[in-house]
């Protein structure tokens, strides 16, 4: 879908509006960091090869990375959720709070395990490197009562506060708790924007304004566990769409598609394909679901409408989908694109 003068003066309206927008995130607190390495030789111990370590970079993933991607477009960010008493959970705090972040609802156990995963890549030095490996650790139970009862009090507090909710549920109990979920209805009643994004549960997720399943992710909810090599028929993806916005009775559905782009669902109207914005060849999607929730819960907050943020959020994850590791997309870099994309008139290959 090329963009028009006409939409690129409402994109950079809504990106204007985005600085100080008071966004409160709640959910799973991930580690991610990558480990990169030169392959020198095979190992005489095991039939494996051999990375001469180069470097290492850590990323705030997970929950964590939306909050990245909503304080590199400009908002003021309240972050909840739990780490463990550890170095990852450490490494998160002190990076979220140095972008910007308050960290204040963020809670520290000794008896939880903060999520860490830690990818290792190896590659010469003139190649792009590649995934070889990927170790995570995470707690080996879920929430206490007494965690969530402290984390679903600091939300409490924070409801007339914010203008926009996200909920980023990586499957470790937390942002699903029926508590949490009761809140984030509340918040919805009021008339604050609240988006979902859930890698289990989307269907739990009820009455908010926006949920935003991938496509393995939607088939998931509905017990659909085998699909085409090449992704689901059209009629398929159709099908479960419409369903989940009913069952979910929320505003909207967003299915994002990856390399075929989004359909956004919306309560009286047709389903409306998004395709892909930029190239089609993708270098990591790892995060591109936390960019898109960010973009849209901003936009919304903006009183933009539906299909609006949608786009927004389609030229964000593919600005994203270009960049290696679980790493924000700022407003400058929104502004390229779509500049980019009103002049290419649409997604190119490589």
């Amino acid at each position: 879908m090329p963009l028009t003068d006409r939409d690129l003066k409402q994109f950079h309206g809504l990106l204007t509006a985005f600085p100080g927008r008071r966004v409160g995130v709640i959910g799973d607190l991930v580690a991610d960091s990558y480990v990169y390495g030169l392959p020198v030789r095979l190992s005489r111990e095991a039939p494996v090869i051999i990375l001469k370590h180069e470097r290492e970079e850590f990323f705030p993933g997970g929950a964590a990375n939306t909050v990245s991607n909503l304080l590199a477009l400009g908002a003021e960010v309240f972050v909840l959720g739990m780490v463990g008493d550890d170095a990852p959970g450490e490494k998160i705090i002190k990076h979220l709070e140095t972008m910007g972040a308050d960290v204040s609802g963020i809670i520290r156990s000794s008896a939880w395990k903060t999520i860490a995963k830690s990818r290792i890549l190896g590659g010469d030095y003139h190649t792009s490197k590649q995934q070889m490996l990927r170790i995570d650790q995470e707690p080996d139970r879920r929430p206490s009562k007494e965690e969530l009862a402290a984390i679903e009090q600091k939300v409490q507090s924070m409801l007339g506060h914010v203008e926009a909710w996200v909920a980023s549920d990586y499957g470790y109990h937390l942002a699903t708790s029926p508590g949490i979920i009761e809140l984030m209805q509340t918040a919805s009643a009021q008339g604050r924007v609240v988006v979902a994004d859930s890698r289990y549960r989307v269907r739990e997720f009820r009455g908010l304004t926006l949920v935003t399943p991938n496509e393995t992710e939607l088939f998931s909810a509905y017990g659909i566990k085998r699909v085409p090599v090449e992704g689901a028929g059209e009629s398929l993806v159709m099908e479960m769409g419409n369903r989940l916005l009913n069952d979910a009775d929320s505003k909207a559905v967003l299915v994002t598609r990856g390399n075929r782009g989004m359909i956004l669902f919306e309560r009286g109207e047709e389903p409306r394909r998004i395709p892909i914005a930029g190239t089609s060849d993708i270098v990591d999607v790892s995060g591109a679901g936390d960019t898109v929730v960010a973009a849209a819960a901003l936009a919304l907050a903006g009183q933009s409408g539906l299909m609006a943020a949608a786009r927004l959020s389609n030229i964000a994850a593919g600005v994203k989908v270009m960049k290696r590791g679980t790493v924000p997309v700022s407003s400058r870099e929104l502004v390229v694109a779509m500049e980019k994309l009103r002049r290419n008139g649409g997604p190119t290959k490589n």
